[in-house]
C-alpha cells in the first residue's frame, strides 16, 4: 500500500473497519398528523399522498389534489401509537400492539396554491402571519417596521434668471448655502 500525504496530520487512511467498528445507528421519530376538519371521504379515497418538507417549519401534504400546509406542534403530554393486531377478523377479539410514543404533531390546514410572485431569492413573506421566512434556513426573521420620518422645515428656494442674452425661458433653482444665526 502506498503512503499518501494527508492534509490533516495525525490521521491515516482506513481500508477496512474492524468488527467492533462496524455499526450503524439509525434514529426513528414518529410524528402524528392532524388534518383538522377534512372531508371524511378524502382519506379512504386517497390511494397515495405527497409529503414535502417534513423537516421544514411548514411542510406540505397533498391528498388527491387537495393541498394542506402544516406547522409543527410540541404536545404537552405523550401520545401513544398503536396498530391493529393481525388477527382482527372478529371485533370482539381485536387486539392492538403498542408501536411507539411521540410528543410531536403536525397540524395541517387546507390551502389554495397561487402563482408565485417575484421575490428576492433568499426570503419570502408569509402573507397570513406577515413574517419573513428565510428560504435557506427556514427560520422566521424579525419584522422590521419602517420609522415614520418627521417633516423637517426646508428653507425656501430662491430662483434666479440667467443673464440677458442666455435662454431667458429657462429657470435655475439655487439651493441656499449654510445659513448663519437667525434672529
Amino acid at each position: 500500500m502506498a503512503e499518501f500525504s494527508s492534509l490533516c496530520p495525525g490521521y491515516k487512511q482506513v481500508e477496512a473497519f474492524g468488527a467492533e467498528e462496524e455499526y450503524e445507528e439509525e434514529e426513528v421519530s414518529y410524528v402524528t398528523f392532524d388534518l383538522g376538519n377534512v372531508d371524511p371521504t378524502l382519506l379512504p379515497s386517497s390511494s397515495s399522498y405527497r409529503l414535502i418538507g417534513l423537516d421544514t417549519p411548514a411542510p406540505f401534504l397533498q391528498l388527491s389534489g387537495t393541498v394542506f400546509k402544516g406547522r409543527h406542534d410540541t404536545l404537552l403530554g405523550t401520545e401513544l401509537l398503536f396498530t391493529d393486531g393481525k388477527d382482527a377478523v372478529d371485533w370482539s377479539k381485536r387486539t392492538t400492539t403498542h408501536v411507539a410514543n411521540t410528543e410531536q404533531r403536525v397540524c395541517f390546514k387546507e390551502v389554495q396554491l397561487k402563482a408565485k410572485k417575484q421575490t428576492p431569492a433568499t426570503e419570502v413573506r408569509d402573507e397570513a402571519d406577515g413574517v419573513k421566512v428565510d428560504r435557506l434556513t427556514g427560520k422566521a426573521q424579525p419584522v422590521v417596521k419602517e420609522r415614520k420620518r418627521r417633516a423637517v422645515a426646508q428653507p425656501a428656494r430662491k430662483s434666479a434668471r440667467k443673464p440677458v442674452g442666455a435662454d431667458s425661458d429657462v429657470q435655475v433653482e439655487i439651493a441656499p448655502q449654510a445659513v448663519g444665526k437667525h434672529m
